[in-house]
């Protein structure tokens, strides 16, 4: 199909120039959001009380290359844009057909290609990693989220060495091998939204398993998973809409015009929120687990303070015993805060587990 031979309308050519420009500005300024918290997450991190050494490297690693990958992903979708509308003819026909086409230097079209599927297996395997932890580290309790991962592996493996092909050969590139693209990145997509949905309601299960319904510990893990709906939603719907894009996309532009233009829209802004939310997740969780821990320390401290004045004044606590039966409301706040020994001991193991999570 020649360039004067064009069978898009001139609104159809300006939406696809514009959803190639503006997508990659609102990136651009969420990237901006990223760099601010990168850092700042990871000093609140490292200045953590009960760090060890194995969960730091999983941690700092994790959000360390999905910052990386993040980063490779931009610098690569900059260039295309630089060179679509700098280095392409000076026609809006010209522009259209550069879009279509992504012709972009063999290197820089590969680390992008790799970039945008590596970041899916980071922010889900630091996720399953929780989960292995957050099941007292059972391959039984964690077999389902494991094994989405390493299918999801194998996904992205070959989705991403279908794509290459796509770059170092040009002749490979018909309707059925882009539909065959399409699918092995659809299926990528939904494999990932799988594993982080399973491993997301997993870690919920145990949190609401192993605290107790009234101790301190259910309204501090309630916030916990608070924030792991939040951060895991924000990811997984983002990736699910683009997972659904991809099965319907056709391999066809003419027919699929429609689909290809809102997959351009979304695609690097998803991206960004792709790397940018496990990173808020961990802020959000070490800054629950540091208002615990205060919680906790002046919980000590005022009974530490209440014990030593009822031994000062035995006599005291004889008057208080010979007074009567204590209130219904006073009865109640010994319930909230008195857990029977056995579902305590639980609830220290559960707890046990927990704390990996934070």
């Amino acid at each position: 199909m020649s360039k004067d031979d064009v069978p898009f309308s001139i609104s159809q050519q300006k939406a696809l120039i514009s959803a190639e420009l503006h997508p990659t500005l609102l990136a651009q300024f969420l990237f901006g959001i990223y760099t601010g918290l990168f850092p700042v997450t990871l000093y609140i991190y490292t200045h953590k009380e009960n760090r060890t050494k194995s969960r730091d490297r999983i941690i700092i690693g994790s959000i360390t290359a999905l910052y990386i990958s993040t980063v490779l992903f931009l610098v690569s979708n900059w260039l295309f844009t630089n060179i679509l509308f700098s280095q392409t003819g000076p026609t809006r026909v010209d522009m259209f057909w550069e879009s279509i086409s992504g012709n972009m230097p063999l290197g820089e079209r590969m680390v992008g290609t790799v970039a945008t599927f590596v970041v899916y297996l980071f922010a889900d395997g630091l996720l399953v990693w929780r989960c292995f932890h957050a099941c007292g580290r059972s391959f039984g309790r964690s077999f389902l989220p494991m094994a989405l991962l390493t299918v999801e592996i194998a996904l992205v493996i070959s989705s991403t060495v279908y794509s290459c092909l796509f770059s170092a050969k040009p002749d490979f590139e018909t309707i059925q091998t882009a539909q065959i693209s399409d699918k092995l990145a659809a299926a990528s997509l939904t494999s990932a939204a799988a594993t982080s949905f399973v491993s997301t309601f997993l870690i919920c299960q145990q949190i609401w398993r192993h605290t107790a319904p009234r101790a301190r510990s259910r309204k501090h893990y309630r916030n916990i998973i608070n924030t792991l709906i939040q951060s895991s939603a924000l990811y997984t719907i983002t990736i699910l809409i683009l997972a659904v894009l991809a099965f319907t996309n056709t391999g066809d532009i003419a027919s699929s015009f429609t689909i290809l233009l809102v997959a351009v829209w979304i695609t690097a802004p998803s991206q960004i929120i792709s790397g940018l939310a496990p990173t808020l997740m961990i802020i959000a969780l070490v800054v629950s687990s540091s208002q615990k821990s205060n919680e906790v320390s002046d919980f000590t401290s005022y009974a530490s303070y209440a014990n030593g004045v009822n031994s000062e004044s035995p006599g005291a606590n004889h008057e208080m015993q010979q007074s009567g039966s204590p209130s219904a409301e006073e009865q109640e706040n010994e319930e909230i805060q008195v857990i029977p020994g056995s579902d305590h001991e639980i609830a220290d193991v559960g707890e046990a587990r927990l704390k990996t999570l934070a």
